[in-house]
């Protein structure tokens, strides 16, 4: 390995080291890449090295869960193929992932998890909402899941709180039908689909930085953890239960912290 191969290596095998201080097997990751464009290494080869760092971090008997989300397939003729369709703003590493032959994926059309290890095998049968009970999401909080957030501040890629939502049933948001053609073992079949979506008023808003409450108060209990490495990569990780629990309790609290205001009309899209 070049020194530059091995300099990447060590600072994010260090990096990792660092916020999994509990020594949590179990991890799902979001990346933003684009910082480490200096590094005279090609892409496919930075992000070899930034993955086996982390499976080498984590050990033996590891499970790595990726986002493969494909939000652009709404409203399309084209069908989903879960080894085949390309994930959607997910960052080069869910691609990369994608690619992999001992690969698992969730088979929802529009918002996947892609998953390789020992526990990747929960993805082979989920639910048709994207965030209910028995959904990828909510899995992975079964597993006691660390997400790991790769130079993206985790109040802006945490897409756990829709699942949160879901289930605290918040009135700003309804289930959404949708059908879609699926590629299942040679075949095509069309299928029902679900997804949470905000109700169609000028009223209801997001907060801006909505979530970096619930982060403040995980910060103050000291459950969340970061780390900036030589690379100038801003890596943070927190457990998912801690942030489910955080934010079911302040949605109990006050059920419209994700929007302005409470909103009495709604009207569906």
């Amino acid at each position: 390995m070049s020194k530059i191969k091995n300099k990447l290596y060590k600072e994010f095998y260090s990096s990792f080291k660092k916020i999994n201080k509990n020594k949590i097997k179990n991890v799902f990751i979001t990346s933003d890449l684009s910082n480490l464009y200096k590094i005279d290494i090609k892409n496919n080869q930075k992000i070899q090295i930034i993955l086996k760092a982390l499976i080498d971090s984590l050990g033996k008997g590891y499970t790595i869960f990726f986002p493969a989300a494909s939000l652009n397939l709404i409203g399309k003729k084209e069908f989903f193929d879960k080894k085949n369709t390309r994930t959607y703003s997910m960052g080069s590493l869910s691609e990369y992932i994608r690619k992999y032959k001992k690969c698992d994926r969730s088979n929802h059309p529009y918002w996947s998890i892609l998953g390789i290890g020992k526990n990747s095998k929960i993805l082979r049968s989920t639910s048709s909402h994207a965030f209910a009970h028995e959904s990828a999401w909510s899995k992975m909080l079964e597993l006691d899941t660390l997400q790991i957030n790769l130079n993206i501040e985790p109040w802006n890629a945490v897409s756990l709180i829709h699942f949160v939502e879901t289930i605290m049933g918040v009135p700003y948001r309804y289930n959404k039908e949708f059908q879609h053609s699926m590629k299942i073992d040679g075949k095509i079949y069309k299928k029902k689909f679900y997804l949470p979506v905000r109700f169609n008023s000028p009223k209801i808003r997001k907060k801006y930085n909505k979530k970096l409450i619930f982060f403040k108060i995980m910060k103050k209990n000291k459950k969340l953890f970061f780390n900036k490495n030589f690379y100038g990569q801003n890596i943070w990780s927190f457990k998912m239960r801690d942030f489910f629990e955080v934010s079911v309790k302040e949605l109990k609290r006050n059920i419209y912290t994700c929007v302005n205001k409470p909103i009495k009309k709604y009207k569906n899209y």
